[in-house]
């Protein structure tokens, strides 16, 4: 009996590379870029030219308000990327996006997007209260709002 290699397998040579991650020391240090600004909420990129022109540090990208949209029965998610991308595309200050704690997809398509901050936030609606996501994992530093210290 012969023994033929399998011809679907991608050579290893040819594999993805793992994900590249930042050091803590580098992200904790772009965050405190950040000290002493004012960072805008802002749903478009009309709002986002307003903050940058206003001296904004940073903006952070949201649709809605999100205890609006709870208040009216609905799920809090993170923002539409197309609505992220144009925003990142019309301002030269940092953008940051939130995405619902322990979603890990969405933190995924927010860091490819090219935001300066993730925060996973707690006034979305929570995907898993249990598991948060790992920061480490991640290029993008993550940055942390609450409703209640």
């Amino acid at each position: 009996m012969t023994f033929a290699a399998p011809t679907n397998l991608v050579p290893a040579q040819e594999s993805t590379p793992a994900p590249e991650v930042a050091s803590f020391n580098v992200k904790a240090g772009l965050a405190q870029m950040l000290k002493g600004g004012v960072i805008m909420d802002v749903i478009n990129v009309e709002q986002a030219l307003i903050a940058e022109a206003a001296g904004a540090c940073a903006v952070m990208a949201l649709e809605r308000v999100p205890a609006d949209i709870r208040k009216n029965g609905g799920v809090a998610r993170m923002s539409d990327p197309r609505m992220i991308r144009e925003i990142i595309n019309a301002v030269s200050i940092p953008v940051m996006a939130k995405v619902r704690i322990g979603h890990i997809v969405e933190a995924q398509i927010i860091e490819s997007l090219g935001v300066d901050y993730i925060d996973e936030s707690e006034v979305l609606t929570p995907a898993d209260e249990s598991n948060h996501i790992n920061k480490h994992d991640y290029k993008v530093p993550f940055v942390c709002g609450c409703k209640n210290l």
